[in-house]
């Protein structure tokens, strides 16, 4: 629920700067993220269930990676812009769970959006080049439930970032018309501010595990970076 409020919000914000913005221009499409977190665990022991499951991968500084596609959508004024890029895992944090469990079902969504200020060049000519780095809020949710191998028996595995950094966005556009034209873009995001770092396992016996920066056993993340490539329409107004 709160993930959707948060993409609620950032559409509307979004939208809302068609009407606020000078020199507006909204640019849509494809795109690709590559997601990367560094994680560790302090403190604590894992009970012999879960440690089975997840094996030595809690107990040493780590990377989970993942590469995505998904949309992306940006919005820029004459020195304010904002943009959302969305995406969607096909496979994550293979690295925590031991590859002898059986995928069942599998979702994740990764969430980037900016806001900041920046400039455009070239405004005079067919061909427009946007500058600008702002304050970047990233979410990371992924759900995956699994069967063991010998009992058969479901495990349900979820993880929960939400972090704050800064980044920058670079656009081309390139205009057919006064009004309409294509792009591509490339935006990079660095969070230093991690907010939730969540961890939790259901496992067959209906217990139920959470691991995060308030629990006994932390997991935190320390780093987090996100490249964002996309093209496609875009729109002068």
């Amino acid at each position: 629920m709160k993930q959707k409020r948060l993409l609620i919000a950032a559409v509307v914000l979004l939208v809302s700067a068609v009407f606020v913005f000078a020199d507006t221009a909204i640019s849509i499409g494809p795109a690709f993220t590559n997601y990367l977190v560094r994680t560790k665990m302090e403190g604590g022991t894992l009970p012999a269930d879960v440690q089975a499951i997840v094996g030595d991968s809690f107990g040493n500084l780590k990377d989970e990676k993942n590469n995505a596609a998904g949309f992306a959508l940006d919005v820029r004024g004459r020195f304010l812009y904002g943009m959302i890029q969305m995406a969607f895992p096909a496979k994550t944090h293979s690295d925590i769970i031991n590859s002898n469990i059986n995928d069942l079902k599998n979702s994740a969504i990764i969430f980037d959006s900016q806001l900041g200020a920046g400039f455009t060049f070239f405004k005079k000519s067919p061909f427009n080049l946007f500058i600008g780095g702002g304050v970047g809020l990233n979410t990371m949710y992924a759900q995956k439930t699994m069967k063991l191998p010998v009992t058969g028996n479901e495990v349900s595995y979820a993880k929960l970032d939400f972090m704050l950094g800064a980044g920058a966005n670079v656009l081309a556009q390139f205009y057919f018309t006064k009004h309409l034209g294509i792009y591509a873009g490339i935006a990079d995001t660095v969070y230093f501010a991690p907010l939730v770092a969540k961890k939790e396992f259901k496992l067959p016996d209906g217990s139920t595990y959470n691991y995060g920066q308030s629990s006994d056993t932390q997991v935190k993340n320390t780093l987090a970076n996100s490249l964002n490539v996309k093209a496609g329409l875009t729109i002068k107004f």
